[in-house]
């Protein structure tokens, strides 16, 4: 058995678990999941940490994988830092920059003319997706009704807790593997995959699908991160 700390990516909660979990506990697994404050302002990545480790105190175990999807990549070696222990999983991550050269390496390939074209910003200075372009962002494989469901789940997201993410040390080796999606639209699939050879010298279990796996097929993610960890 495994134990799964889930942390969520930008704009999403821990709803966006509620299909794997269970696949998971099929499997003979536990995962733990938990909301972040995206909508607030004058919180940052370093409070998002605290957060998380305070949601699984007492309750996962010491090794227990930290998953962290989409902007959740820039924050799970983060938390890594406070586990010692723990392994990371990066699902259709961000990488997390130990420079600015890396910085400049994650920027180049993702696809932030597409992404900041479905972006609005309210008068807090919070990003926010419509409908449309939430499904377009996130869903574009997922079940309509499922889709419309997620959608409405959506919260803004504060945008200078997402821009403003300094450097961490090195990770690399506290990776225990990397799953992408072959049709993510926020990352480009091959380019995410040369980066991740590059960087960390892992080739990343590849996935049909879009952005959203856990909403898209939660039972082959599941077995992914089951064959994954075994």
């Amino acid at each position: 058995m495994a134990e799964f700390i889930f942390v969520h990516g930008g704009f999403h909660g821990a709803w966006c678990w509620d299909l794997l979990v269970p696949e998971l506990a099929r499997l003979g697994h536990v995962g733990f999941a938990m909301d972040l404050p995206v909508d607030r302002p004058d919180v940052w990545i370093d409070d998002y940490v605290r957060i998380v480790q305070d949601a699984v105190a007492g309750k996962a175990s010491d090794d227990a994988y930290l998953v962290g999807h989409s902007y959740g990549g820039m924050i799970v070696p983060r938390v890594a830092r406070e586990r010692p222990l723990a392994r990371m999983i990066l699902l259709c991550a961000g990488f997390a920059h130990t420079s600015d050269a890396e910085l400049a390496e994650m920027q180049a390939i993702t696809d932030t003319e597409s992404y900041y074209r479905w972006l609005e910003m309210d008068d807090r200075g919070r990003a926010r997706l419509s409908r449309e372009n939430a499904i377009a962002a996130f869903y574009h494989d997922v079940p309509p009704d499922l889709a419309d469901w997620a959608a409405g789940q959506l919260r803004p997201h504060w945008a200078e807790a997402m821009a403003r993410v300094g450097p961490v040390e090195p990770y690399g080796d506290r990776i225990a593997g990397i799953i992408d999606c072959a049709d993510d639209r926020i990352f480009v699939g091959d380019t995410h995959r040369v980066l991740a050879r590059k960087r960390y010298g892992i080739d990343p279990v590849m996935l049909p699908g879009s952005h959203s796996p856990f909403l898209s097929n939660p039972t082959l993610l599941a077995r992914a991160l089951d064959s994954m960890v075994r």
